[in-house]
């Protein structure tokens, strides 16, 4: 005769596991809310501290001359990458407009040389396409500019993304979206341009 415990049951201890699933369910949603707006306000407060404490600076800071300065920015077809990459042509340098979508920044390239026209030399915007949810792209474009054996005295890394509330995603390389445009793309590309931003440094111990 089999004396092994039974393993049924009874209704009553059924619904209570019901029950404590639904609360936990429940709880799960409750922090997930908790988490998006503690997002949002943590955003908000940036945003807003961030004006407080750079409310006294010149707008627009002027900045020096930079004609033989080369730099390639990053995420510069909006926001503040954009602002910074119009800076900087106006100031003189050699502005490399490193994006994912080039026919936007083309159209911005032109539009910045018609508005500055009159004003001094033209412009020197150059428009390259880096995709940074690709590896692969970043591995081009720094072959790309490594080829050309030029300096490069400043790299900006502005692109970023920020997702709220959103499914998470991965890239085609297997990671998720965050976690490789804003740290190992950057990353990537940091290390693979250092033999232009090395050549500066050798440029000027030479002279």
């Amino acid at each position: 005769m089999d004396s092994s415990p039974s393993t049924s049951r009874s209704p009553a201890s059924e619904e209570a596991d019901r029950e404590r699933a639904k609360t936990c369910e429940k709880k799960n949603e409750g922090l997930g809310w908790m988490e998006w707006m503690r997002g949002w306000l943590y955003l908000a407060y940036e945003m807003f501290f961030q004006r407080i404490t750079a409310s006294h600076l010149p707008n627009p800071m002027p900045l020096p001359h930079l004609h033989e300065v080369t730099c390639v920015i990053t995420g510069c077809t909006s926001g503040i990458g954009l602002q910074i990459a119009r800076q900087l042509a106006e100031s003189g340098a050699h502005v490399v407009m490193a994006v994912r979508n080039t026919k936007a920044a083309h159209e911005l390239s032109q539009k910045w040389q018609s508005e500055w026209s009159g004003m001094g030399l033209p412009l020197n915007v150059e428009v390259m396409e880096l995709d940074l949810l690709s590896l692969e792209s970043v591995v081009r474009f720094t072959e790309a500019w490594n080829a050309r054996s030029a300096p490069l005295h400043v790299l900006i890394n502005n692109a970023g993304i920020f997702s709220i509330g959103e499914p998470q995603k991965f890239s085609k390389n297997g990671y998720e979206e965050h976690l490789q445009v804003n740290h190992l793309a950057p990353a990537l590309l940091s290390l693979l341009l250092l033999p232009s931003l090395i050549r500066v440094l050798r440029v000027e111990l030479l002279i």
